[in-house]
Parts: structure tokens; C-alpha cells; sequence
């Protein structure tokens, strides 16, 4: 069965197994359209402003069909015909043929829908979902209104299903292997506040709570600086419950420790996934290609598909013992606007949950991955006189730097007042 790929290079994929490639833009943005819309008539002008915009050619209803005729010509055509010619326009007939957004939206729903109360699950389905990703949505496509807008909508469901596949690798109690994936996304997309989230949420759990409390420092500074607006509620919560070490954030118990993970390096230098199945065959006409766009590779059971982790530079990690006010705190002491890190009021009255997690962890479990989770084990700190007393006083050291960052931005609120 034939499917139109377009979550990447928009390519046909034939009952053989080779991909037809579109040979240039035009070509490739009128594919994409016709597929978009399968089963629906467009019209002529919509197909002219979609291709040509503002200046189309002097004859552009003439040339849009030459444009059909070719991609008629491309297309696997035994017994069945894709497009008709309509009097008002042009309409593509699916038939049996699928497309890889169908499945990605079928498998990602599925992924969320078992989220809370199968994270192991859920982590399999989002990865198979994410997998099918090549490159951004409607790669090389995206001339007009039809497909800049479909192609948005596309890259805003990547991301949510991104923010599910991190949280149901917290959830089955995975934490050091996926902060890289986290500080690149929460660099990538510097507005969106859940993946500064879940990455204070894997720091703390690996034992680097200095670190976290700088992500938040960070996004707030962001946020102060581009929106003039605070962190939201969910992340002034995650604020509080680390500075109060509250129990609810620490994982789940470790089950059977999970598959290893293969790094597939592109020529971009990000890591891409091998998905199950035999390789595509070659194309048959001249397409761009790109580095797949991988997910982060949290996998919690038996078996999934060998996907990597978003690779990245990781922000500078700092030591978690405190010499020095605001040295190798990972808090700085001061950021524009006043935006230092400021703990959120009620800070220490109490803790709320946090970890997202409302079920078991699944019949398979996680691995630490060789990460010492220092604040995510209270047993293991208290088996160690010297390291809840070096605990002890991280604590008291972050709490100090929060009450000064909070001293020093009063005095400077109160010196812009005078001048």
C-alpha cells in the first residue's frame, strides 16, 4: 500500500517500497497541498495562491496544469487514478494509500491516552510515533497559506508529544539520560515553559538541584525579558518543591532496566533514530533529503524501536557544593530587569505533587542509567552521616542565596524609584 510521506521531504512511498521524490518546490508544495486536502475539491485559485502567491504567471491557470500533469506522470499509477480534473478545479483521490501524519497523530493520541496509567506504554507508542519524523513538517513545501498553516499545526503536536515521551520517562524513573535531550528543546523553544519543567525535574532527580534552580533562574530571566511576564504556576510550584526537597519528587522504584540506546549521528551532528523495517528503497526522482528530527529515546519497556535522545550541548553544569555567594551556585545573582531567581511565596509551607506520575510504572521498569541520585534517594543520603550533612548545608546555602537575590532586587526596585 502506497503512503505520502510529508513529515519531512515530501515523498510517496510506492507498494514496493521506493519513494517517488518530487523534483522541485513547486512540484513538492502541490503534492503536499492535494494530500493535505485529499478527497476535497481546491480550486484553482487556491492551488495558484498557494504555489505563486502574491505574483503568479501571466497564465497561471495553464501553467498549474502542466504542474498536475507532471506529478500525474510521477505518481505509481496502476489502477488507480490520483487526481481528477474537476471544472472548478483539482481533487486527489486517497484510494488505500496512507499517509505517515495520520499515523503519527493515531500513535502519539494513543501515547498520551496511556500516559497516566502506563507510562512504559505510553513511552513505546510516543517513540514510534516520533520516529516517523524526517525533518520538519513539509520540508521544502511550505510556499503558501495551506501548507505554512498545516505545517505549524504539525510542529506544535511534535512538541506536545515530545513533552509526553519526557514525562513518561520520568515517570518510569528515568532521569540522568534524558536532561541532554531537555536543555537542547528547552534552548530550542525558550517560551515553553514544560520543558523547563521536566529538565528541573530531571536535574534534582540526578542529584544536581544547584542546576535546576538555575533553569529556573533562566526561563524567568527569558520570559522577564521577551514577555515582560512571570514563570506560570506549574513552574513556580517545581520551585518551591525543590527548595523544600518535598518526597513527591523523587522517582518510582527501578524495575527491569530498560533496552540500551544506539547514538545514529547525522551530518548536522544531531542523532537520528533507526526505526524497525527494511530501509527505504532508493528514490526514483532527484528529492532533498535531511537529518531526521529524532525524539529523545526514554524508553520504559521491553523491545521499542532503537531511537536516540536529542543531543546537545548541555547547559554548564555546575558543582552542587557552594563555596562562594553565587560562585558555582548554578543561581546567578542578578540577571536584567531584576530578574534573579525569586522564590515564589509560600516557599517551604509545603509541597504538592509534582511528578505527573497517577499509576504504576508498567511491567517493565527503568534503569538509572548509571546516574547517582543523590536527592532522589532519601534512604541512601540518610545512610551517610557526611552527606546529609553536606545536604544540609547546600540547602541552607540555596535558601540564603534566594533571601539575598531577594534583598538585592528590592534595593534595586527601591534605587529606579528614587532616580
Amino acid at each position: 500500500m502506497s503512503e505520502f510521506r510529508l513529515l519531512g521531504p515530501v515523498t510517496v512511498c510506492d507498494t514496493a517500497g521506493g519513494l517517488i521524490a518530487p523534483s522541485g518546490p513547486k512540484q513538492r508544495a502541490l503534492l503536499a497541498t492535494l494530500v493535505l486536502h485529499a478527497g476535497q475539491l481546491l480550486s484553482v485559485d487556491r492551488l495558484v495562491e498557494e504555489l505563486w502567491g502574491s505574483a503568479p504567471p501571466v497564465n497561471a491557470s495553464n501553467a498549474l496544469q502542466a504542474h498536475v500533469a507532471r506529478l500525474r506522470r510521477l505518481l505509481p499509477a496502476p489502477g488507480h487514478e490520483w487526481i481528477s480534473t474537476l471544472p472548478t478545479g483539482y481533487l486527489l483521490a486517497p484510494g488505500r494509500a496512507s499517509t505517515d501524519v495520520a499515523r503519527f497523530t493515531r500513535l502519539s493520541g494513543q501515547g498520551r491516552a496511556a500516559l497516566p496509567h502506563d507510562p512504559g506504554q505510553a513511552a513505546q507508542l510516543l517513540q514510534r510515533a516520533l520516529s516517523l519524523w524526517r525533518g520538519p513538517a513539509l520540508q521544502d513545501s511550505r510556499h503558501g497559506p495551506l501548507c505554512t498553516a498545516e505545517a505549524d499545526r504539525l510542529e506544535e503536536q511534535r512538541l506536545t508529544a515530545l513533552e509526553a515521551l519526557y514525562e513518561a520517562s520520568l515517570q518510569c524513573g528515568r532521569s540522568t539520560g534524558i536532561t541532554a535531550g531537555l536543555e537542547r528543546l528547552s534552548a530550542d523553544h525558550p517560551l515553553r515553559e514544560r520543558f523547563y519543567d521536566l529538565l528541573m525535574l530531571a536535574l534534582y532527580r540526578g542529584g544536581r538541584q544547584a542546576e535546576a534552580l538555575g533553569v529556573y533562574e533562566r526561563a524567568r530571566r527569558h520570559l522577564i525579558t521577551t514577555l515582560g511576564i512571570e514563570p506560570g504556576p506549574a513552574l513556580r510550584a517545581r520551585l518551591e518543591a525543590i527548595l523544600n526537597h518535598c518526597p513527591t519528587l523523587t522517582p518510582p522504584p527501578h524495575q527491569t532496566p530498560p533496552p540500551s540506546l544506539h547514538q545514529h549521528p547525522s551530518p548536522t551532528g544531531r542523532s537520528h533514530p533507526s526505526g524497525p523495517g527494511r530501509p527505504p528503497g532508493p528514490a526514483r526522482s532527484r528529492g532533498d533529503r535531511t537529518d531526521l528530527m529524532a525524539p529523545p529515546a526514554p524508553a520504559c519497556a521491553a523491545d521499542p524501536p532503537a531511537l536516540t535522545a536529542l543531543t546537545g550541548p548541555a547547559a554548564s553544569a555546575t558543582s552542587a557544593g557552594m563555596t562562594g555567594p553565587g560562585a558555582s551556585a548554578g543561581v546567578p545573582a542578578g540577571s536584567p530587569g531584576g530578574a534573579g531567581l525569586v522564590a515564589p511565596a509560600g516557599a517551604g509551607a509545603g509541597c504538592s505533587d509534582l511528578t505527573g506520575s497517577a499509576g504504576p510504572t508498567g511491567s517493565v521498569g527503568l534503569t538509572d542509567l548509571g546516574g547517582s541520585a543523590g536527592f532522589a534517594d532519601p534512604a541512601g543520603v540518610a545512610g551517610s552521616a557526611d552527606l546529609a550533612g553536606e545536604l544540609a548545608h547546600l540547602r541552607a546555602r540555596i535558601e540564603e542565596l534566594a533571601r539575598d537575590q531577594q534583598d538585592l532586587l528590592r534595593r534595586i526596585q527601591r534605587e529606579q524609584a528614587v532616580h
